[in-house]
């Protein structure tokens, strides 16, 4: 089975456009900044200093290149070799190839924490995907998920954007373009929960992130740490109101795995 994504159709050329866009925006622009700055500490505290972690579409590497610099074992897939022909100084493990080549190298192996990080939305084979990470998990181990929402996406399209027709295809469980990928295909939380109880798994914690952050358009006032630092509090502050989680452009899950023989 090949790893397919939804609608990749720019040639080479015009996707490495997109790429160094998207690469910017992830190192170097602060609405980058802020996503990192807001999963890190969510991240952390779920992993032990002996965690062996895997990342599934680990893309540039940001966020395996900061768990190896913790001191953990890393392990990375990326299918999309223009992501990794932009990466500079990687010293992680790093897997790519089709998905059949990853099931295939990594079959026999077992991971204490899977990071599934803005990745599912785009892929054709979701449960396909699901279903071998799920077998890789240790008994007692995390699965950390990052994922679009359905009612933060919209907001977003129709008031950042400006785009209401694509906040309408979200609405009504279409795929819509996404401004660095192919298109989004938005899935629900339940879905996600129900799914991945069938392999043990149960729902610890969820954050929203970039409630506020990504709907203005005005990147001047963005590169400033008066806008900066007062919106990083912010979105600290409401990412576990239940509240508002909602209406949060992404969704941040994190299950643990029941152990077997457990009283």
């Amino acid at each position: 089975m090949d790893f397919k994504i939804l609608n990749k159709k720019n040639s080479r050329e015009k996707n490495m456009t997109k790429q160094e866009n998207y690469y910017a925006e992830v190192f170097e622009k602060p609405w980058g900044r802020m996503f990192y700055d807001l999963l890190f500490p969510q991240l952390l505290p779920n992993l032990t200093k002996d965690s062996k972690i895997l990342s599934f579409g680990s893309g540039f590497g940001r966020t395996e290149t900061f768990l190896e610099e913790q001191g953990f074992e890393v392990t990375g897939y990326e299918p999309d070799v223009e992501k990794l022909e932009m990466m500079s100084d990687q010293t992680f493990r790093q897997l790519t190839g089709t998905f059949d080549d990853f099931a295939e190298t990594v079959k026999n192996e077992r991971y204490d924490v899977i990071l599934i990080h803005n990745v599912l939305e785009y892929v054709l084979d979701r449960k396909v995907v699901l279903e071998l990470l799920l077998s890789l998990l240790t008994d007692g181990g995390t699965l950390s998920i990052v994922k679009h929402s359905k009612y933060g996406s919209m907001i977003e399209m129709a008031a950042g954007r400006d785009n209401p027709q694509a906040a309408l295809d979200v609405y009504e469980n279409e795929a819509v373009a996404s401004h660095n990928h192919g298109d989004i295909l938005v899935y629900d939380d339940d879905w996600l929960t129900d799914f991945v109880a069938n392999y043990k798994l149960k729902l610890q914690e969820k954050f929203g992130i970039r409630h506020f952050y990504g709907i203005s358009q005005n990147a001047e006032i963005k590169e400033t740490e008066n806008w900066y630092q007062p919106m990083l509090k912010l979105e600290q502050k409401v990412a576990k109101d239940q509240t508002l989680y909602p209406v949060a452009r992404l969704h941040h899950l994190i299950f643990k795995k029941t152990k077997e023989n457990l009283l």
